[in-house]
């Protein structure tokens, strides 16, 4: 399942770069433009100049034009090489990246600078124009002069428009590239600041109880999803509703049970004792027997109803030695009736912070399942034990055991496995899932650890603290 936190801010970021780099693209084409028109009119006015200082210059001196010219020859430019392009007391190495000459119309230099590679001889074509000299890509303009009859070319080399450009645009792109990098650290921060009443709620939810169905608290939910949390309050009022009417009504069915069949089995017991015949004895301790089960079986109904409506949740502290006595001592008719070998091992002045009440009829659940399948004369024990923070309880017996393939099928209610001579319910091992599971704990069934053919262990785990 794809996070939409995780999914907004993949987006977001990606979005967020991807205009960005589109806007720095778009600056450099722009400056790389509008540096070409600012050093296409530098050219322009720098060649106007040279031809109007030539002029100015040859008027005011009245010399003879060929020793004038030989002195306005300019000797190319000295200056050393510096790697970092820096101004030095001799100039500035750009000097030797720009030029410009003037000649008369028989293509005579008057005057210029001598850029090696480049307006060597003159360019018959005025305007801009792209040239090569020196290795070098060179920018030039040619202007002629129709009231004196001269030509003019100014030169720069490209790559002074190309450093030029570069250093304006990392200038510019060093800004949003900030700006992203401060936005990829936001974006998380505001995707979880947006989405922490969503995960509220979900973990209210999350953290809910099954029989826990009061209202979501939606009072700081995002518009968004209000009408999600309303319509979640209704189902979860529905829900209520349902199975407090079925938690009603089987508690007063249950209820309503028990009175009759005490009735039936009063009557029963009179029967066995005034009557003689055996048919007759043997019909009324059937009609005993039959009352007895669905007694059992009204007694469940009640426990899960208890259970489901949340009743006995307190925790107090459970001495281990003291319950293991009551268990024993209850437990002590079926024992004897069945001729069954009870032990158990509970470690002295043990106990636990639990449900006393809900831990009682957890274990004799599964210590009457264990003593009414154990056949006479069989084995039944009992252990605990306290390993890593958590109460171990282990019921081993000697009985027919689960099959493995049954074992997750034999705690939904209502099953009984084929084949089961024992009279039942299959509400027992229901009634252990649902304590266990509110006690905090896991149970697992597995063979035998008693020393015989055949068996069952039920393993429960339960927290020390409750």
């Amino acid at each position: 399942m794809i996070s939409i936190r995780r999914y907004l801010r993949r987006v977001l970021l990606i979005s967020v770069t991807l205009i960005t780099s589109i806007a720095a693209l778009w600056s450099y084409h722009d400056t790389r433009d509008q540096i070409n028109e600012l050093f296409d009119a530098e050219l322009a006015q720098t060649t106007r100049t040279m031809i109007a200082l030539y002029f100015e210059y040859r008027g005011d001196q009245g010399r003879d034009p060929e020793q004038m010219i030989r002195d306005l020859q300019i000797e190319p430019v000295m200056v050393p090489d510096n790697p970092t392009d820096a101004p030095t007391p001799l100039g500035h190495p750009y000097e030797k990246k720009l030029g410009f000459q003037i000649w008369d119309d028989d293509g005579h230099a008057l005057l210029g600078m001598r850029t090696p590679g480049v307006l060597e001889t003159m360019i018959p074509a005025p305007g801009y124009a792209q040239a090569e000299g020196g290795g070098h890509d060179w920018r030039t303009f040619t202007l002629y002069d129709e009231v004196h009859g001269v030509w003019a070319s100014a030169a720069q080399r490209d790559d002074v428009r190309d450093e030029l450009t570069w250093q304006i645009a990392l200038r510019n792109l060093m800004p949003p590239v900030i700006g992203v990098l401060l936005i990829a650290l936001v974006i998380p921060f505001v995707v979880a600041r947006g989405f922490s009443p969503l995960l509220r709620i979900s973990r209210q939810i999350t953290a809910r109880r099954p029989s826990y169905l009061e209202p979501i608290d939606g009072s700081q939910a995002p518009d968004e999803i209000r009408g999600m949390v309303v319509a979640l309050n209704g189902l979860f009022g529905r829900l209520a509703e349902t199975l407090e009417k079925e938690r009603r009504f089987t508690a007063n069915a249950a209820h309503e049970l028990r009175t009759p069949l005490a009735a039936i089995k009063v009557h029963a017991q009179n029967l066995l004792g005034d009557t003689t015949e055996a048919r007759s004895q043997r019909g009324a301790r059937s009609i005993i027997d039959g009352v007895d089960r669905m007694t059992r079986v009204v007694e469940q109904l009640l426990t899960l109803s208890r259970l489901e409506s949340g009743e006995g949740r307190n925790r107090q502290t459970v001495d281990l030695t003291r319950l293991g006595r009551e268990l024993l001592r209850d437990m002590q008719p079926l024992v004897d009736r069945r001729d069954i070998r009870f032990t158990q091992q509970i470690p002295a002045a043990s106990s636990i912070l639990s449900d006393e009440n809900g831990l009682y009829v957890l274990l004799r659940n599964l210590l009457d399942n264990a003593l009414r399948y154990t056949p006479e004369g069989g084995e039944v024990c009992l252990q605990m034990s306290s390993v890593e923070g958590r109460l171990q309880i282990e019921i081993a017996d000697s009985g027919p055991g689960i099959p493995i393939a049954e074992r997750e099928r034999v705690f939904e209610r209502f099953v009984r496995l084929a084949g089961q001579r024992t009279s039942g319910s299959g509400l027992g091992l229901s009634i252990v899932q649902e304590l266990v599971e509110r006690l905090g704990g896991d149970i697992r069934l597995e063979e035998t650890s008693l020393p015989v053919a055949s068996g069952l262990s039920v393993h429960v785990k339960l927290p020390l603290t409750g």
